[in-house]
């Protein structure tokens, strides 16, 4: 008389098991590193945005003292093609 082959009937479902949580977790390492993947994609659309966001701040604040620069020579009454003058030289030794 032969025994059962308990084994083979419990390593199967204990096979089975294994490989499924296998694949899982393959399935997950896959979706984390497609987040990631996403993360890293914002990240740099994000400081894309910050970069232009601040030149854009450094722009205007620059116009603002030209302006005030500007609006300062009117009260003091230049006349107004030294002003443009002065607007002139600024802009051709400096990026506005």
């Amino acid at each position: 008389m032969t025994e059962p082959n308990n084994l083979t009937l419990t390593d199967n479902p204990n096979e089975q098991t294994l490989n499924s949580l296998r694949n899982e977790i393959a399935s997950l390492k896959s979706r984390l590193t497609k987040k990631e993947d996403r993360i890293a994609t914002l990240d740099v659309m994000l400081n894309t945005v910050m970069e232009g966001h601040h030149a854009q701040v450094r722009a205007y604040e620059n116009l603002e003292d030209k302006l005030e620069e500007v609006i300062e020579m009117l009260r003091e009454r230049v006349p107004h093609s030294d002003i443009l003058e002065c607007l002139k030289s600024k802009n051709r030794n400096q990026l506005w």
